[in-house]
């Protein structure tokens, strides 16, 4: 599937606790999953993280029927937004 923002999958508007998880220091960050697509996502955060570093990504399913998400991504951009917020950009290399 193809659309006009040259991406390969549609990204669906979701608004979901995000853990991410640096694989290489433990450090734990908490934040809001804002949308996702088959390969990647974005989250919110308090503060930045550095592209390139590998994470594991967790977020809670809201019902009983769908698994939560666990995957490993990769970060891809971080970019700062107002209200000393960050959004990073994801791509998944590897679900869980």
């Amino acid at each position: 599937m193809i659309h006009d923002d040259k991406r390969r999958f549609m990204r669906m508007t979701v608004k979901a606790e995000a853990r991410i998880t640096e694989l290489e220091s433990g450090r734990v960050y908490r934040g809001f999953c804002h949308d996702l697509s088959a390969t990647g996502m974005s989250v919110v955060l308090d503060e930045p993280l550095e592209p390139n570093v590998t994470v594991e990504v967790y977020i809670e399913s809201s019902g009983d029927m769908i698994q939560p998400l666990k995957a490993h991504a990769k970060i891809i951009r971080c970019t700062q937004e107002q209200d000393e917020q960050w959004t990073v950009g994801l791509e998944i290399t590897q679900f869980n």
